[in-house]
């Protein structure tokens, strides 16, 4: 009788283990896909303690202990540097938080602004998602952290010459997107050059904004078109976005809506700003 009870209490103990005891891979990736400012030849940003929080508790995880010193210009467009392999119970996570402790920022006539954040820990950044990256049985999760450098980064003085740029203020600013369940939008964006019905004489758009932002979301992404007038956005979430490009000297603003972006796939999204 007494080995037949345990025997049960075993057997009973197996059936009621939580699949949160499970423990799978979650790799976390840094981006940068946004360029900043003209003028600026690097950005050099030192960071540690990368962790990730789970919506099962709210709370985040033990931090990494690499320490890593990025030049986020070097990445750009779809490229990213593998930040920490956290091995985490089976469920979701929304977020990921690291300390800066230090950024430089060089400019084209060699001239440097650096920032040093005595604290121990450093300088927080929390990014969010909106579509929590999963981490399940015999699956590798991978989510990336794309660094908003347009946002980031704030130069001062007459940012029309590098010669007169006199500072920096740098407000970190990301999102963190879960790779399973994003794609990709590529176009064009030309403007039209007085003839509406003819497409061949339409000229490409260089260095322009093309924003894309889902309605009723604050979180917005802004990518710079090519000297060929092409633009690429990575690490969308799956879901339907507005798009928006400003008015300029030339042409007038123009929108988008319903850009349906579909996991592991590339939507093309061509727009034409009507010449002013």
């Amino acid at each position: 009788m007494i080995a037949f009870l345990v025997i049960a209490m075993i057997a009973t103990s197996g059936c009621d283990k939580s699949t949160s005891n499970v423990i799978s891979d979650l790799q976390l990736r840094l981006a940068a896909q946004t360029p900043v400012r003209r003028h600026v030849r690097s950005v050099v940003v030192a960071m540690s303690g990368v962790s990730v929080r789970s919506t099962a508790n709210s709370e985040y995880g033990t931090p990494g202990t690499l320490r890593h010193t990025v030049d986020l210009l070097e990445l750009g467009g779809s490229s990213t540097r593998v930040l920490e392999v956290f091995s985490l119970a089976e469920g979701r996570y929304d977020a990921a938080r690291l300390n800066i402790h230090e950024v430089t920022v060089t400019l084209l006539n060699g001239v440097e602004f650096n920032e040093v954040y005595t604290d121990p820990q450093g300088r927080e950044m929390i990014v969010e998602t909106n579509t929590p990256a999963v981490v399940e049985r015999g699956r590798k999760a991978d989510a990336v952290i794309d660094f908003d450098l347009v946002r980031s980064i704030a130069l001062e003085g007459d940012t029309q010459r590098v010669h007169d740029i006199t500072g920096m203020r740098f407000t970190p600013v990301g999102r963190l997107v879960d790779l399973a369940s994003s794609g990709q939008v590529s176009g064009s964006v030309k403007h039209d050059n007085g003839t509406p019905s003819v497409l061949r004489d339409d000229v490409p758009l260089s260095g322009y904004p093309v924003t894309l932002f889902q309605p009723g979301r604050t979180d917005s992404v802004t990518v710079y078109s090519d000297e060929n007038g092409q633009y690429s956005a990575y690490f969308m979430p799956a879901g339907s976005y507005a798009m928006y490009g400003p008015p300029t000297e030339d042409t007038e603003a123009w929108a988008t809506e319903n850009v349906v972006v579909t996991t592991a796939s590339t939507t093309r999204q061509d727009a034409i700003a009507r010449k002013r």
